[in-house]
């Protein structure tokens, strides 16, 4: 195998453990900052941005990470601004079917370069990882750096890695969800004893992402296509799911987690 895809495939595998090691983390708005910061390392970036929302030019939340990988949410209108209208990457996968990693050289053969300068001023290169599944909007990543620009290797990362950053995105969504359905107020307008969120049942925050598709009466195949995962591995979910609720079948697990304050009545 030659030294660069050896490389990659060694970055691949750490991507790989930190996205099973997200998969059970419990805190969503963690998941992001530890794929930023393994993404600033593997791709020797100064500054990578994670569009949060749909990846239109007008709105929508985005991190940022820089230097050791510290992720903060932009609020500076000005610099949102200028990220949301930077181009090649928000017109070109907005335009053009596929969801490629791709350069902004490569980008700019049919777009003009000054752009990505107006994107990060002083960043000369920039990287795009569209996240799969997305098209008009997109969404995803730009990573940046001001010197040396990105290579054939950092896109065969890219495109390699992107379903793991798809799978940890659908899992921030729905852990995200989550976390707010159960801290919803009641009809009282209090949080109830039962929505508290130290009442888990014990469910891993896998298993609360697929109790939540099973809220939305997806089967066990369509729970599967969502998280990036195979149906066995679905139905393992589910059942476990039935254990620590002392269910047997969807109609009483959903019961049991309205009750309990996992699912909202």
């Amino acid at each position: 195998m030659p030294d660069n895809a050896r490389h990659t495939a060694r970055l691949y595998r750490r991507m790989h453990d930190l996205a099973v090691t997200v998969l059970h983390e419990r805190d969503p708005s963690a998941l992001h900052g530890l794929v930023l910061a393994e993404l600033l390392s593997a791709c020797d970036a100064e500054i990578v941005v994670f569009k949060e929302g749909d990846w239109r030019m007008d709105a929508g939340p985005m991190t940022i990470a820089t230097g050791g990988g510290a992720a903060t949410a932009l609020t500076d209108e000005r610099a949102c601004r200028q990220i949301r209208t930077g181009r090649p990457f928000s017109d070109y996968y907005a335009t053009t079917p596929g969801t490629v990693p791709l350069t902004a050289q490569e980008i700019g053969r049919a777009l003009d370069l000054r752009d990505v300068r107006r994107f990060a001023p002083g960043r000369r290169f920039a990287f795009g990882i569209p996240l799969p599944g997305t098209h008009s909007p997109v969404r995803g990543y730009v990573l940046l750096r001001p010197d040396g620009a990105f290579t054939a290797s950092d896109c065969a990362y890219g495109t390699r890695i992107q379903p793991l950053l798809h799978a940890v995105d659908r899992q921030w969504e729905l852990l995200s969800q989550w976390h707010a359905m159960r801290q919803a107020p009641s009809s009282s307008g209090e949080v109830t004893k039962e929505q508290a969120p130290s009442a888990d049942a014990g469910l891993t925050p896998r298993e609360a992402a697929v109790l939540l598709l099973l809220a939305d009466a997806l089967t066990a195949a369509a729970i599967g296509r969502r998280l990036g995962i195979t149906t066995r591995t679905a139905n393992k979910h589910i059942e476990r799911i039935y254990r620590k609720l002392g269910t047997r079948d969807r109609v009483s697990t959903l019961n049991r987690a309205r009750i309990g304050g996992l699912l909202p009545h």
